[in-house]
């Protein structure tokens, strides 16, 4: 009966260690519930949050297409400056040839302004000697306008005195015929 006394502490003692471990994995499988659970959780927070990356990553790609396109007008648009730029570096080049031909041209027409100011002061000289010369033609013509004057003046009384010889003459003719007769 010993043994069967031994047998059933033995048995006792493994039943309660079986308990113990059932204890054990009751607890083992609580806490892997509870760690499932908290995964879960986890997870459902990590799938919510790789919507949003998802989104947002939808909405980077639009971005990017949209940065793509820019930078395509960007490229077009600097090569347009670019030609531009060649173009106004060519109207350049051009406008500083014309602005060295007119700075030829005005030297040119600095010294035709010198030649004409002593054109001008030789002219002036001479209108101030022709107005010297009129001065003393008004002055002869005033004179000559008297003589003329007086020319006529003395015209007239030749012709009055004519006038009276002729008649003098006509009647001494006359009566030179008369007494001829």
């Amino acid at each position: 009966m010993m043994r069967g006394m031994g047998g059933k502490k033995m048995t006792e003692d493994r039943l309660e260690q079986m308990y113990d471990m059932v204890t054990e994995l009751i607890r083992v499988v609580g806490n892997t519930n509870a760690a499932v659970e908290e995964m879960r959780a986890d997870i459902g927070d990590i799938r919510d949050e790789m919507a949003e990356m998802k989104a947002d990553i939808a909405g980077l790609k639009t971005d990017v297409a949209e940065l793509k396109a820019d930078v395509a007008q960007l490229k077009t648009d600097v090569a347009e400056l670019k030609t531009d730029v060649a173009q106004l570096k060519t109207d350049v080049a051009g406008l500083k040839a014309d602005v060295a031909q007119l700075k030829t041209d005005v030297a040119g027409l600095k010294a035709d302004v010198a030649q004409l100011k002593t054109d001008v002061a030789g002219l002036k000289a001479d209108v101030a000697g022709m107005k010297i010369d009129i001065a003393a033609l008004k002055e002869g013509q005033v004179r000559l306008d008297g003589a003329m004057h007086e020319l006529k003046e003395n015209h007239a009384s030749i012709f009055e005195m004519l006038g009276e010889h002729d008649i003098a003459i006509r009647s001494m003719r006359r009566e030179a015929r008369c007494s001829v007769r």
